[in-house]
């Protein structure tokens, strides 16, 4: 569930010009899953300029602070990032390297030439309807975030769907491996007749805040002032506001529905609705044997978690749990992780966004929610498995008689057909998001809300 951030700062000194100047991409290899990298490489005023791109995770783009070439050896460094990259200049189409962070290494090949994504359901400007860059302001963390409002290009008043993004740092788009599924939604939902409001999440591109620190509820917070920034647009029909969550998303939506009788409906893609210690465990089991672990390792590997989430459960202050992770790790992988490495895998563990995700359970939320509910998930969902997430759902919205839940054959985590579920395959497949579940969206929509 969580997404590998890339942001780059590359130290190079005077090299080879002609063959290095220009737009190059690969492949950053991480094992079960490929990472595309963009460097673009000008010179102005005798300067070498150059700016990086992670595609897959962000359309934004990262300044390069300088370039150098030893013997036709490109080297690549940021030792607050504890980045390095060694490639040999082949010619002026190729470099051929290794990409290293936090002391593991992977292949990085750079071909010459623009990268380009193969993604058939991209929307393109200009688009039949309103797009507006907006800000709303989140009262209770002082924090101001941004996103866009799309609108149907007509008169009157529209229901709205807020869209929140499920774990890790995202965007607006919620933006995965060249995807972009929240602005397909977006688009989608909007040509139908509905607003739509999408941000950046709190401490991501242009909106404020501290995404390290924050938790489930932290992101609650933020849904709700997009929530009131709704109620006071007049383009929108107040009694018809919802809120579509994706993964932790979901459990956002869960919050927010519990608690506020006013939102009239809520959408939960691939939403957790068992307790989060057992959807950890459920989502490590799946994602190992998906990719072929042996039957030993994967034994082992659920033991560690279980210590591990057994010492994050039951202390709630994040210095003891760091302080106690460090000695299991330590005792587990016998000198293997560099002090590096360790410290990376501890602060991760023991943060406070670990110990709320843990400790979270749906079924206190689930109970509490009388708005309008639809629920839907893969059966290649390894991340958060249809079977029990969507009893999960069932049961703790027993009393709701306004709950429609739905199954798909063959779908991801990211409703995709896919065909082992796992994390590696975003990136090979072409399409964002199945059709099909577009339409079961919109259908739902046009009989129970508008």
């Amino acid at each position: 569930m969580k997404k590998i951030i890339l942001l780059l700062s590359l130290f190079f000194a005077i090299g080879s010009t002609a063959q290095i100047k220009g737009t190059w991409h690969g492949n950053i290899q991480i094992p079960n899953q490929n990472l595309p990298f963009v460097i673009h490489i000008t010179k102005d005023q005798n300067k070498w300029k150059a700016t990086a791109e992670s595609p897959s995770q962000s359309n934004a783009t990262f300044d390069i602070q300088s370039i150098a070439l030893n013997n036709d050896t490109l080297i690549l460094a940021d030792s607050k990032l504890s980045i390095n990259y060694r490639g040999v200049v082949k010619n002026s189409e190729q470099i051929k390297g290794v990409f290293t962070q936090h002391g593991m290494s992977f292949k990085l090949n750079l071909d010459k030439g623009p990268y380009k994504a193969n993604r058939v359901q991209q929307p393109k400007e200009p688009y039949n309807y309103i797009s507006q860059n907006i800000t709303f302001f989140n009262e209770k963390d002082s924090i101001t975030l941004a996103g866009t409002l799309t609108l149907p290009n007509e008169q009157g008043k529209f229901p709205a769907v807020v869209l929140v993004s499920g774990s890790g740092p995202q965007n607006r788009d919620s933006q995965i491996f060249d995807h972009q599924p929240f602005l397909v939604i977006a688009d989608h939902l909007t040509k139908n007749g509905y607003a739509v409001l999408r941000y950046d999440d709190r401490g991501v591109a242009q909106s404020e805040g501290d995404f390290a620190s924050a938790s489930v509820f932290d992101f609650a917070s933020d849904t709700k002032a997009a929530i009131k920034f709704l109620q006071q647009n007049k383009q929108i029909d107040h009694s018809k506001i919802g809120v579509l969550g994706h993964s932790e998303g979901g459990q956002v939506a869960q919050i927010i529905a519990s608690r506020d009788p006013e939102i009239d409906f809520i959408i939960l893609l691939a939403s957790p609705a068992i307790k989060g210690s057992e959807l950890l465990s459920i989502q490590k089991e799946a994602l190992l044997r998906a990719n072929n672990v042996p039957k030993e390792q994967i034994a082992k590997d659920l033991q560690l978690n279980l210590d591990i989430y057994d010492i994050v459960l039951n202390n709630k202050d994040q210095s003891t749990r760091e302080l106690y992770i460090t000695e299991l790790l330590e005792n587990h992988f016998k000198g293997a992780l560099n002090p590096t490495q360790l410290k990376a895998q501890v602060k991760s563990i023991s943060s406070q966004w670990m110990y709320e995700m843990l400790n979270f359970n749906p079924s206190d939320y689930l109970r509490e929610i009388n708005c309008k509910v639809l629920a839907l998930n893969g059966t290649k969902d390894l991340q958060v498995t249809s079977i029990e997430n969507l009893q999960g759902i069932a049961t703790g919205l027993a009393h709701n008689k306004n709950t429609h839940i739905k199954s798909y054959q063959g779908l991801n985590h990211l409703f995709q057909k896919a065909d082992k579920g796992t994390i590696a395959e975003y990136q090979q497949i072409t399409t964002t998001i199945e059709p099909v579940v577009l339409e079961d969206i919109t259908l739902w929509l046009n009989n129970c809300v508008k």
